[in-house]
């Protein structure tokens, strides 16, 4: 039997193999033919197809920032000619691309916001809005990707926009700015988007013209179209919005009890250096007057923690990857086409840098809080 029996399974598997390059260096071009390859070997994998007829319709194209070496950016066309089913798939954060690192994912200071394409819609990010304006930048032989959906367009054929991670974000973006009335008007049956753990980058404006352009197509578990499926224990979905529900910053907490109610169930050192990496989240989107509102948000499931108690930075980058990544390879059950190492070095959350830039946090205040028993039993009668 097939590992994907549903399409929404395809599209998903689309939106991680968009990312395979980023582990490869080279000019656009040569990530461009390697990316072909990867995408071309998931397309003729049985497990994958389940006797669908796939083809590669238009690029893959690889977009890079000035001297990068890296895939800054990347994206498709998939065809699926016994479903009638067109895929765009975006890629997600290149962990090895400066550019995507520290300007896509942390360009989301308020104060910088710009309009969204298509007229009022709202304000994006202006890291996303780059990433945006990457996407379409891209050509495949002269052709850009919004001139080669516009003379392929039928009314026979579905268009389905993809993408994971910080893809997961820019997905919405680009079907609102090609498609702002959705399917109508648009020359195909449907116009559709699949975003799976994608942050929050625009405001609530934009939130209201997605979700009247692009409502929720409802179906069972993840068989849905137009809804950000998301893992409620994963990082990235819950930034940059700010509420306090879910998706939200205030989901990134570090109480010790109940531990099950929480995202991360430390320790009381690492619950000061997972506070410290809220408070950094909080400051980038705005702090009390963040303007983040996710777009048509789905909790589709809440990943198992693998480590329990978290007690040092190790482990806990260790739970941030996996709740990005493998848990939702588990839920799409597609773990037997992806080897999880290879997809955590594919993909890598928005916020790891900042992790890393709050490690230590905990061991500071542990010291401190060691001192002052100290302190304290010195100063005790007959100490």
């Amino acid at each position: 039997m097939s590992v994907c029996t549903s399409i929404q399974q395809q599209v998903y598997c689309l939106a991680i193999k968009i990312c395979a390059a980023s582990t490869q260096t080279g000019d656009s071009a040569t990530l461009a033919a390697y990316l072909q390859t990867e995408l071309q070997a998931l397309l003729s994998d049985p497990d994958f197809n389940n006797g669908d007829d796939w083809q590669i319709a238009w690029g893959p194209a690889v977009w890079q920032a000035p001297f990068s070496t890296f895939s800054d950016q990347a994206a498709a066309v998939c065809y699926n000619s016994s479903q009638n089913y067109y895929v765009v798939p975006v890629s997600a954060t290149n962990p090895n691309a400066p550019y995507n690192v520290f300007f896509e994912d942390l360009g989301a200071v308020p104060h910088y916001m710009v309009p969204v394409p298509g007229g009022n819609a709202g304000n994006v990010s202006v890291g996303n809005f780059a990433g945006l304006q990457a996407l379409l930048s891209l050509q495949v032989s002269g052709t850009g990707l919004q001139d080669f959906l516009s003379t392929t367009a039928s009314a026979s054929d579905t268009l389905v926009f993809c993408g994971h991670s910080l893809g997961g974000g820019l997905t919405p973006l680009l079907a609102y700015t090609l498609y702002p009335k959705g399917s109508a008007g648009s020359g195909w049956a449907n116009v559709y988007t699949f975003p799976t753990a994608g942050p929050t980058t625009a405001d609530g404006s934009f939130a209201s013209a997605f979700a009247a352009a692009y409502p929720v197509v409802s179906g069972s578990g993840y068989q849905m179209w137009n809804a950000n499926q998301y893992n409620v224990h994963d990082l990235v979905p819950n930034a940059w919005a700010g509420a306090s529900t879910g998706p939200g910053l205030a989901q990134i907490s570090g109480s010790a009890w109940p531990w099950t109610t929480v995202m991360y169930y430390s320790s009381v050192e690492m619950a000061a250096e997972i506070a410290a990496l809220r408070n950094i989240a909080e400051v980038f989107a705005g702090g009390s007057a963040n303007p983040y509102v996710a777009a048509n948000p789905n909790p589709l499931f809440t990943g198992a923690r693998q480590y329990g108690e978290i007690e040092d930075s190790a482990t806990l980058e260790k739970e941030i990857l996996f709740q990005h990544t493998t848990a939702y390879n588990q839920e799409f059950g597609v773990t037997a086409l992806f080897d999880d190492a290879q997809v955590q070095a594919w993909i890598q959350p928005p916020l790891l840098p900042l992790v890393r830039g709050v490690r230590g946090v905990g061991a500071v205040v542990a010291a401190a809080r060691t001192a002052a028993v100290v302190e304290a039993a010195a100063a005790e009668p007959g100490a």
